[in-house]
């Protein structure tokens, strides 16, 4: 068997749970309670060895863990370019929105001229409540 290329079971119902999720953050064990449900219980090794690699893959996005919380993934679609962009995350649902907008390219490039600074998002996020949440406050 060559490398880790082949599909299992319960990595085709892990991707499956990102794709369905992928408008929000997930953890491991947001994961782990779905197989179990599903009748597919997989050790969490397996399941943080398949996120990682999906990860590598550009796959996944994985959102490093903010002191004492696990880290968290969120499926994106292949070509999305999430180094490329600010996003926005949810203190609330974990929702995730994408800042592909001009206003955030012409505030990088007023940084760059007016401040020699340059931005490298990789990942970067904004924390803050989405409008569901505020209006459910």
């Amino acid at each position: 068997m060559a490398g880790n290329s082949y599909t299992t079971a319960s990595r085709t119902k892990i991707l499956e749970y990102l794709k369905k999720n992928g408008d929000r953050t997930v953890n491991v064990n947001d994961i782990s309670n779905y197989l179990k449900e599903n009748k597919s219980e997989v050790n969490i090794t397996t399941i943080y060895r398949y996120l990682d690699k999906l990860a590598k893959e550009g796959t996944v996005i994985k959102y490093v863990a903010e002191k004492g919380n696990q880290a968290v993934y969120q499926y994106v679609e292949q070509g999305h370019h999430c180094d490329e962009h600010l996003h926005l995350k949810c203190v609330k649902c974990g929702c995730i929105i994408h800042l592909e907008c001009d206003f955030m390219r012409e505030i990088a490039e007023h940084i760059k001229k007016d401040h020699g600074f340059e931005l490298q998002c990789k990942n970067s996020i904004i924390y803050g409540m989405c409008s569901k949440c505020q209006e459910n406050e």
